[in-house]
């Protein structure tokens, strides 16, 4: 004689671990057409037990499948693009739970990890580098350069000029020495 039935989400297939008497209200056994008869797989951290293998719209069977909902996903062709696990199952193709440390890195299969992305790291340095320098040459070395040739132009004061200059010439290599390019990856 059944015992025990249990329920199920009828659109995940999730199982309701806790049973429901057959005989709760009367002496006859009863339960509902798509019960689930047999007791479902124990609980597992990680996945959910769901009912599979029907028979005339009843389940007669349990199954684990990977829980991942909620956790983030990252893409390994794009380490920058991640989203949000919404379905129960395995992680899809192409995609990690595994969260890329930086930017440059590319996944490496045989690791099964990110590795660093060596160039496009050298590459993304170069791009800062040259951007920093760029602007500070702009805002101190070429007003400074500036400010020379108006002296020299206007004033005619040459040592006054050449002074300027030597300002100029001293922040351009200070600026260098501070912002050196990177190494060259190998």
């Amino acid at each position: 004689m059944i015992e025990l039935y249990y329920t199920y989400n009828k659109d995940t297939l999730v199982v309701n671990q806790k049973g429901i008497s057959t005989t709760l209200r009367q002496a006859l056994p009863e339960y509902p057409r798509d019960a689930l008869l047999i007791k479902p797989l124990p609980e597992k951290k990680g996945f959910e037990v769901r009912v599979c293998d029907f028979e005339n719209g009843r389940p007669t069977a349990t199954e684990y499948v990977a829980d991942h909902r909620g956790k983030v996903i990252y893409n390994k062709a794009n380490p920058l693009e991640s989203k949000q696990v919404k379905d129960l199952g395995d992680i899809e193709d192409g995609w990690t739970l595994i969260k890329p440390p930086h930017q440059f890195v590319i996944w490496n299969e045989e690791l099964n990890d990110w590795q660093v992305d060596t160039q496009a790291k050298y590459e993304d340095e170069v791009e800062r580098v040259s951007a920093i320098r760029e602007s500070l040459y702009v805002q101190i070395v070429d007003r400074l350069n500036n400010e020379a040739k108006m002296i020299r132009r206007v004033e005619g004061d040459e040592a006054k000029a050449a002074e300027y200059e030597a300002q100029a010439d001293a922040a351009y290599l200070k600026i260098r020495a501070d912002n050196p390019w990177p190494e060259l990856p190998v």
